[in-house]
């Protein structure tokens, strides 16, 4: 089976918070209510929808495979930027599903699902997984590629995750249009995403996006 072929194909994003029982209880919340408020952008940016549940675990799925890995960055960043050290282990399925009810817990079931959650328990000292069906051939410049995207990702400071957000969010803004949507002055905004490898997160993104999960629409 190919990404690009026209079965439904869908992405499952599945994630807990690091660590989580080492934050006070209103960094643990404040937690939450940012996961929660970065899944309703979502829905407007990707059409994608998502739970969260059982105190520091989260779940989204994304209708088009493509967006699936920068949600998933998106969630990782949404936790950096709100508490200091704050970070997550997200795993991201892709594959078939079946069909999505309104709300995300009571389906998960599918092949999407299925990868995405049996990878989050395998995974140890990584940050960041892809899982795709059996029937893709393997191809190791695609591991590679995440396992170098999750390097850049993990250790990022509040600062440089408060402007990476919005960066990878909205690609197509200027320096100048982000500057004037985060209220953080234009130098100060240039020096925290070149900090952050900003360039190079998003080109190897794009990359993946473009040829290891599908063509873009």
């Amino acid at each position: 089976m190919s990404l690009n072929s026209k079965a439904a194909l869908g992405g499952v994003i599945t994630g807990d918070m690091v660590n989580s029982s080492a934050l006070s209880d209103e960094a643990h919340q404040a937690c939450l209510q940012q996961i929660e408020q970065t899944i309703v952008i979502f829905q407007d940016e990707f059409h994608a929808q998502g739970d969260v549940f059982r105190g520091d675990e989260f779940q989204v799925f994304a209708p088009e495979p493509k967006h699936a890995l920068r949600c998933a960055i998106l969630l990782r960043l949404t936790l950096m930027k709100c508490v200091k050290g704050a970070d997550a282990r997200v795993s991201i399925g892709i594959g078939r599903y079946q069909q999505i009810e309104t709300e995300l817990r009571k389906t998960a079931k599918g092949e999407a699902f299925q990868l995405s959650g049996r990878a989050l328990k395998d995974m140890d000292e990584e940050r960041l997984k892809l899982s795709l069906p059996d029937t893709v051939e393997a191809n190791p410049s695609r591991d590679l590629l995440i396992r170098h995207l999750d390097f850049m990702m993990t250790g990022l400071s509040e600062k440089q995750a408060e402007v990476l957000f919005p960066r990878l969010l909205y690609p197509e803004f200027t320096q100048e249009a982000l500057s004037a949507k985060t209220g953080i002055h234009r130098r100060s905004l240039a020096s925290r995403l070149q900090r952050a490898n900003a360039s190079l997160i998003l080109d190897t993104l794009d990359v993946i996006e473009a040829t290891l999960i599908g063509s873009k629409s």
